[in-house]
Formats: structure tokens, sequence, C-alpha cells
């Protein structure tokens, strides 16, 4: 496995061309699992094949243990790659399949043997061995493919371009368990490229944001998810978003529709204050709200819990709390004061302390 760093990578298609990717910086660890995580037209795809080497950058510089193989070939980075739909040779059963890239490197048939047997061991397909692709669900077929490209014990990076696509919802969370188990166990450097903020969160050890071709942010789902550095980032993750309702900021205090909702060190101005719906309240105290709809989502500790949406200062907001009291369509909003995010020109300032 291999260190890997991109830096300042930039990228057109063609000149004059819009950028596809503007000024990316990526840093991996040895061994490390990381996501690249965006929507579409983030520029995911075109920053795997720029690690793969199938892209040139129009600007910038790859390492591989800090050997600059920016314009190496993809034979020469040792490179494995796992696309959305598994591509398997039909005539070939699954040992056949997972030993391929050893045969063709001329490697005995008792170290094929040896080899396919341990990594389909640690997939969980070893009883598969002896099919033929057709055999296979897709989910079978898709771990045959991500086999394919763990075997060779040489490979410096292993990129996963949304593996999970075309796989049954059910089938999902095992074969991203399974991705997880192999990539610790083998300790392989593996960069998993998806819009689902899901599978990123749940696989990664450290996840990169794109957002129309910039890297916005890079760390810990728990940074992502609790320090979000840009708005897209806030708005991104979660499941709502964050919510982010205009503010300012006036003699040390955070102010909102009139009202004081905690204290800041930052200076004096026009800001968005973003909040968590779990890190708010509606009920009895705080901004006024106009609730607009209710929704019931489960219990906890025998106590429902919903999502709550209401308008404040025309600004739709999500709120998730328990609804074991009356929530009329008039009320109020209580933010805790300690988790208020302020956000400039979409960066985020500092944070709020109550």
């Amino acid at each position: 496995m291999a260190a890997i760093r991109a830096s300042s990578l930039h990228h057109r298609y063609q000149p004059g061309a819009p950028p596809v990717l503007e000024g990316v910086d990526l840093e991996l660890r040895d061994g490390e699992a990381h996501a690249v995580l965006g929507g579409s037209g983030a520029g995911k795809t075109t920053l795997l094949h720029l690690l793969a080497g199938l892209l040139r950058p129009s600007a910038g510089t790859i390492e591989f243990d800090g050997r600059d193989l920016t314009a190496a070939s993809p034979a020469e980075r040792q490179v494995a790659q796992v696309f959305q739909f598994p591509v398997l040779y039909p005539a070939l059963d699954v040992a056949g399949n997972l030993g391929f890239p050893l045969v063709n490197r001329g490697w005995n048939a008792a170290a094929v043997r040896r080899r396919v047997g341990e990594v389909a061991e640690l997939l969980s397909i070893a009883a598969l061995l002896t099919r033929k692709p057709k055999q296979l669900s897709l989910f079978e077929r898709q771990l045959t493919a991500i086999g394919r490209a763990l075997v060779r014990p040489d490979v410096a990076l292993v990129l996963l371009d949304e593996p999970l696509t075309a796989v049954e919802p059910a089938a999902k969370w095992r074969l991203r368990q399974a991705l997880k188990t192999v990539q610790g166990e083998l300790g392989l450097t593996m960069i998993y490229v998806t819009h689902d903020q899901t599978e990123a969160l749940t696989f990664a050890e450290r996840i990169t944001l794109l957002h129309h071709g910039k890297a916005l942010q890079t760390g810990s789902p728990e940074a992502l998810y609790e320090q979000p550095a840009h708005e897209a980032v806030a708005r991104f993750i979660g499941s709502p978003g964050m919510n982010l309702v205009d503010g300012e900021v006036s003699a040390g205090s955070i102010r909102c529709n009139g009202q004081v909702l905690g204290a800041t060190a930052a200076a004096d101005g026009r800001c968005a204050l973003g909040f968590r719906p779990e890190w708010a309240a509606v009920g009895e105290r705080g901004v006024p709200v106009a609730v607009r709809s209710v929704r019931a989502l489960g219990t906890l500790g025998g106590v429902a819990t919903g999502l709550v949406t209401a308008e404040l200062g025309g600004q739709a907001i999500h709120v998730q709390q328990r609804l074991d009291g009356p929530v009329g369509s008039q009320a109020r909003l209580h933010i805790d004061p300690s988790r208020i995010l302020l956000y400039r020109n979409g960066w985020l300032v500092t944070d709020a302390t109550g």
C-alpha cells in the first residue's frame, strides 16, 4: 500500500472548457480508508481517473509514497479499480476471475490458488469459487470484482467508484461491512467514491467533500457533521441537513429576528447561523416560529420522537425532538447556544459560546 498526496489538482477536458476540478488537495495515509463524497457533477470520478492515471491533470501533482507519478501510466502506479457495475470474465469461474491478475503476472498455479483462497475467505465467497458469473447474484458478482482488485499484494491503491450503486438495497450494508473488514485486515489504502453520505460516513476514517470541483473539507465523519467548514458541507451532511438561517453578530451577541441567542468573539456583521435539527427544540421559549408540520419518526425510551418543520424569518427549519408535549402552530424555537455555528461568505467563522 502507499501514502498518496495530490496537490493543487486542476482539470479541464479541453482548453476553454469549464474546469472540472479547481485546486483540489487530497492526502491519504498509508492504509487509510478514505471517502470522496459529493453530488452529481462534483468532480468525483474525474479525481478518481486522475489518481488512476487514466487522465493527466491540467495542473498539479500526484505522489505515491513521495514519488511524483503525475505523468505515470496506470500500470506504473499499481492501482486497482472497482466500478459501479461488476465486470467479470463470463467464461471463467469465480476462482479464475479472482486469480486472473496473478496468472497474468506469471504466478505459479499453487501460489495463485493460495492467494485466491485467502481473499475468498476474507470476502466469504469461498463457497462460490467454482461458479460462473451468470450463476451469481449481483451482490456476489460485486464481491468477486472487489476480490479481483484486492488479490494482488503489490497494489498501492484501491479505487472504488460508487461500488454499491447497482446492488440491491438489502445487500448494501453487507457489502459495505465486507469492504470495511477486508480493508482493515489487509491494511489497504482505499478511496471510496460515492454520492451517498451514509456509505461514506460508515465506511471511511476520513472524508473529503467535493462541491463543484473544489474540496471544501477533509476530516473525520464526526468533524464534517459537527463542524462543517462550509455551508455546502453543512447542507450535504445530515438528513435533513443543517439549518442555516439569517442572523447577525452585534457587540458580542448572536442575534436572530431581534432576539439574542448566544455570545461569540466574532466580529460584528451579518452572518448565517447554523445548527443541526437535534441541537434545537420547539416549545415555549426562544425565537417565535410558525410550525408548518410535525412528523413522527419513532420512539425513544417509550417517548415519541419526530421532525418539526417550522418557519423562521421566512426560512424553513427542521427540528428533531421528543413529541411528548403539544406543538401548536405558533411556538418558539430554542437553539443550544453552545452549538450555534457562524458562517460568512459560505465559510465557518467561529463557534458560538453560551
